[in-house]
């Protein structure tokens, strides 16, 4: 059964536009989309040879056979400018970075970047912000006692502010059940350094500037 991340992510990609899913694991997001009713070209990109070839098996299954697309190739080498959206979920922001600056040229085609990282959020916002992209839409979530942030960011400019690529200028602004939990995690988290009475002054001012900031963020939830 497809995850609830996956169905996350699958529902910011916009309808019918081609979309490659770059680190496709298993293909699931794929077939999710094909399932869904999307008619847009979907490709599926793997570097690791034997997720590749679960990728292929499970593609070229039944109705899947020839309707899917896939690459054995690293991040977006072979993304070709049919592709107006990519996903690149699953792993941590350097790497997001990493394959994004290797191909850079080929943003100039791609709309949408819808980016499930599991890592350094404020970087990846700042990231794509600064290569004329806006955030229009965000989830936060949690499955399997983690927490997921799915971001889609497509192509225009916005000003945010520093607590917008903190916290997400969306996520903020609806506080969701879900984000609430995961501040108030936040919270006895920086409360229990704080007890650790061998914390650096510079340290300590820094979780208490943080703790003060959650806690105004929240405070009208």
């Amino acid at each position: 059964m497809i995850s609830n991340r996956l169905k996350s992510i699958a529902s910011f990609v916009p309808n019918n536009t081609n979309v490659a899913d770059i680190g496709s694991d298993h293909g699931y997001l794929l077939i999710q989309l094909f399932d869904s009713g999307h008619t847009g070209l979907l490709l599926g990109v793997e570097n690791k040879k034997g997720p590749f070839e679960t990728l292929k098996l499970n593609v070229n299954k039944n109705k899947y056979k020839n309707k899917i697309n896939i690459s054995y190739s690293d991040g977006l080498n072979d993304v070709t400018n049919e592709y107006s959206t990519i996903v690149i979920a699953g792993m941590g922001a350097d790497n997001i970075i990493e394959i994004v600056n290797q191909n850079i040229n080929k943003l100039a085609f791609i709309n949408n970047i819808i980016v499930d990282s599991h890592t350094k959020t404020y970087e990846i916002r700042h990231f794509f912000v600064n290569l004329g992209y806006k955030i229009d839409k965000e989830v936060i979530l949690l499955e399997d006692n983690f927490f997921y942030e799915i971001i889609r960011f497509s192509k225009g400019n916005e000003f945010y502010s520093e607590l917008d690529y903190k916290y997400g200028p969306l996520l903020r602004k609806n506080k969701t059940p879900v984000f609430i939990d995961y501040y108030k995690l936040q919270i006895g988290k920086i409360n229990n350094i704080l007890l650790n009475n061998d914390i650096d002054s510079k340290r300590k001012s820094e979780l208490l500037n943080n703790l003060i900031e959650i806690n105004e963020m929240l405070k009208d939830s």
